[in-house]
C-alpha cells in the first residue's frame, strides 16, 4: 500500500493501461468473429457469383437485354393469339330486327345473282345452279321478312349471315356446278305474328347441329355457330374451297366432309372401237380376216375413264372465343 500512495501516478497510469489492453483485447476479439462471418459471407456470395456466371445463360448486361426482348415478343405474340381467338368479336351484328331482316333479304338476292354471273378463272360464264327459291340457309325468310319477337337472337341471326356470305364468296370462287343446300343452326324463334308465323316455319330452313362429341363449343367459354354445305363439283373445287378456308381469314373449322359419287365410273369409247366390233362380228367368222382384227379392237376397246361430278357435304363450325380484358384478369388473379 506504501508503494501505492508513493506511486500514485504510476498506479493509475498502469491501472489505465491494463484497463485500456483488456479492453482492447476484448474489442479485438469480437471484430475478429465479425471478420470471420464477413469472410464467410464473401465466400458465400463469390460461390453464388461463380455459380451464377458459370450458368447458361449467365446473368449479364447483354443476357438480361436478350431476355427482355424475348418477353417483349413473346407479349406480342400472346396479343397475336389473344387477336385471332377474338377474331369471331370482330363481326358487327346489328340487333335491330328491322334491318336484320332487310339485310338478309338483300343477301338472298345478292347470292342468286352471284350464282348466276359467277365466272371461272379465265373469266369465261361459269354459272352456278341453284334450287328453286333458294335462299341460303333462310328459306323462312324468303317469302316474308317480319321482324324476330326475340330481340336477343337478331345479332346471331345477322352474324349468320355474314359468315354465310364469306363461305358463299370462298365456295363460288372454287367454281362448283351447283349448291344443293345451305344449312344453319335455327336458333331463333320465328315471328308471333303475320301469316306464316308460329309452328311451319322455325327449322324450314335446313336447322341442324353438330354432335356435341366433335364440337368445340364450352359453354361460358367458347361459342359455336354450326354450317353445312353440300354442292356438286370436281374434286379441283372442294380442294381450292378447303384451301381458301385453310387462309383462316374467320375462325371456322371443318368438321366432317362426305363426298357422294355414281355407283360406276363412266366409260367413254370411241366411235371406232365401237365400228371395229360391229365389223369384226359380221366378218369374224372368215378365218382370212381373224388375225388381222384380233389385236386393234382389243387395243381400241380400252375405256376412257373421266372423273365424275361429285357431291359434296362440308359441315363446318365458326368458333368464338370472348378472352377477358386485362383489368378483369387482374381482378380475377388478386
Amino acid at each position: 500500500m506504501g508503494f501505492l500512495k508513493k506511486n500514485l501516478v504510476f498506479t493509475v497510469v498502469l491501472f489505465v493501461s491494463l484497463l485500456a489492453f483488456a479492453v482492447g483485447a476484448y474489442l479485438a476479439i469480437a471484430e475478429s468473429g465479425k471478420i470471420g462471418q464477413a469472410t464467410q459471407k464473401i465466400n458465400s456470395a463469390q460461390s453464388q457469383l461463380n455459380n451464377l456466371l458459370n450458368s447458361d445463360p449467365a446473368p449479364t448486361e447483354s443476357n438480361i437485354e436478350s431476355s427482355q426482348q424475348n418477353v417483349a415478343e413473346l407479349t406480342a405474340q400472346l396479343e397475336s393469339i389473344r387477336s385471332n381467338l377474338q377474331r369471331g368479336a370482330r363481326l358487327t351484328a346489328s340487333s335491330d330486327g328491322i334491318q336484320v331482316m332487310a339485310a338478309i333479304q338483300q343477301f338472298i338476292s345478292e347470292y342468286q345473282r352471284k350464282s348466276a354471273d359467277n365466272t371461272n378463272e379465265n373469266g369465261e360464264p361459269a354459272p352456278v345452279s341453284l334450287p328453286t327459291n333458294f335462299a341460303f340457309g333462310f328459306e323462312q325468310y324468303i317469302t316474308e321478312a317480319t321482324p324476330l319477337s326475340d330481340s336477343q337472337a337478331n345479332p346471331v341471326l345477322d352474324k349468320q349471315r355474314q359468315i354465310i356470305s364469306y363461305l358463299l364468296n370462298q365456295l363460288l370462287a372454287a367454281n362448283p356446278q351447283s349448291i344443293v343446300s345451305v344449312h344453319r343452326e335455327v336458333r331463333e324463334r320465328p315471328a308471333a305474328t303475320g301469316r306464316g308465323a308460329g309452328s311451319g316455319r322455325e327449322g324450314s330452313g335446313g336447322g341442324f347441329s353438330i354432335s356435341p362429341a366433335i364440337s368445340a363449343s364450352v359453354p361460358g367459354a367458347i361459342d359455336t355457330l354450326g354450317f353445312s354445305l353440300t354442292f356438286t363439283g370436281y374434286t379441283d373445287t372442294l380442294r381450292e374451297f378447303l384451301n381458301r378456308l385453310a387462309k383462316f381469314e374467320l375462325p371456322i373449322v371443318v368438321r366432317s366432309i362426305e363426298v357422294s359419287r355414281p355407283a360406276a365410273p363412266t366409260a367413254e369409247r370411241s366411235t371406232r372401237a365401237a365400228a371395229g366390233r360391229n365389223l369384226d362380228s359380221i366378218f369374224g367368222l372368215f378365218e382370212g380376216n381373224a388375225g388381222a382384227t384380233e389385236e386393234a379392237p382389243r387395243e381400241a376397246q380400252k375405256p376412257v375413264i373421266a372423273e365424275n361430278l361429285s357431291s359434296f357435304t362440308v359441315v363446318l363450325e365458326f368458333i368464338e372465343v370472348v378472352l377477358p380484358d386485362e383489368s378483369t384478369e387482374r381482378e380475377a388473379n388478386q
